[in-house]
């Protein structure tokens, strides 16, 4: 196992890709999950410069994209980035993810980490079984091309479908160059004992996003307080064992987002568990029993604007969980 970083904990100090692999080195890391906000060119030279960095500087470089699906938000900035680099952007869902692949092929990625929706999804009313399904015939068709390419591709927990429903996914689309991008924070949307539902999706987990959350009390239930990586509530480390012990080459990947005010579970409003499903008893128990002695906050904190001071506050959380994680993960990394 490797310690990375995840290049989203950048996106405040409007670094370039190679100026996030020299970022992730000073931090005394091996390399950099990226998703797409440090890229603005897909073009093949412009790919060979932070391949040719990262190879110079034995530094590991892994890809995001964003949605699967073209109508999500999250689409649009890897959509741009392939018609700006000659990709022919008349083909299907499962065609975008395929130039995607290609662009991760040529920066000398192993994998191809992608999303579905994000926290919002659920509560904007989409149907997630017809998510799903959807889901499927994409991953499907990309995983053939995948597999072909000696690449994989990495669905992670993005707030939107459960774990249980990813490992449905998994199940159905039934090709080993498909697993997970295992985000140990974002496993709390499901309301269910973390450690529990790490070990559902460890087996078929390729890469990481490592963060915590503190679990505070609201007016209408709970919300999840972003923090450093080790002044959460959720066992990470232990997280971090259970991939070792299955797969000791995936990478751990620091993310920061310490900018936005924390997400709300407002699970005592009637309409929440007709939108989420309900957890396990036990489950849920475990978050109360870590909020329910903490007083009620008299407000929320908003969001920081995006640019210097959100980049001080998360240049701060990252020294600090660079620093945790190579204390308290030092038996499982690897030089």
């Amino acid at each position: 196992m490797k310690l990375g970083l995840d290049s989203y904990s950048t996106r405040n100090s409007q670094q370039d890709p190679v100026g996030v692999l020299q970022f992730a080195k000073e931090l005394g890391l091996k390399g950099v999950l990226f998703e797409l906000t440090p890229f603005t060119s897909f073009e093949d030279e412009d790919l060979d410069v932070v391949r040719r960095f990262a190879e110079e500087n034995d530094l590991f470089i892994e890809l995001g994209m964003g949605s699967l699906f073209r109508w999500h938000p999250m689409a649009e900035k890897g959509r741009a980035l392939l018609a700006e680099a000659g990709y022919d952007m008349s083909v299907s869902d499962a065609g975008v993810v395929i130039h995607h692949l290609h662009v991760a092929k040529r920066l000398g990625s192993p994998l191809l980490r992608c999303v579905a929706g994000n926290l919002f999804t659920r509560d904007e009313g989409h149907d997630m079984a017809a998510l799903a399904d959807d889901a499927v015939v994409i991953l499907r068709e990309a995983c053939k091309a995948a597999e072909d390419l000696g690449i994989r591709i990495a669905m992670e927990n993005h707030a939107d479908f459960t774990v249980r429903e990813l490992v449905s996914i998994h199940a159905r689309v039934g090709s080993p160059a498909f697993g997970f991008t295992l985000d140990s924070a974002n496993l709390a949307f499901d309301l269910d004992d973390p450690l529990r539902l790490a070990r559902i999706m460890a087996p078929y987990t390729f890469t990481t996003h490592h963060k915590n959350y503190r679990i505070i009390r609201t007016p209408q239930g709970l919300a999840l307080e972003n923090c450093a990586l080790g002044d959460g509530e959720i066992d990470v480390a232990s997280i971090a064992q259970i991939l070792a012990d299955h797969n000791p080459d995936v990478n751990i990947n620091i993310e920061i987002h310490s900018q936005f005010a924390p997400f709300t579970l407002n699970l005592f409003e009637e309409e929440f568990f007709q939108r989420h499903p309900s957890p396990p008893g036990d489950g849920l128990a475990w978050y109360l029993n870590r909020a329910w002695q903490k007083p009620i906050p008299d407000a929320q904190p908003a969001n920081l604007p995006d640019g210097e001071q959100a980049w001080e506050l998360e240049l701060r959380h990252l020294q600090e969980s660079a620093a945790w994680a190579r204390d308290n993960l030092a038996h499982i990394l690897s030089e």
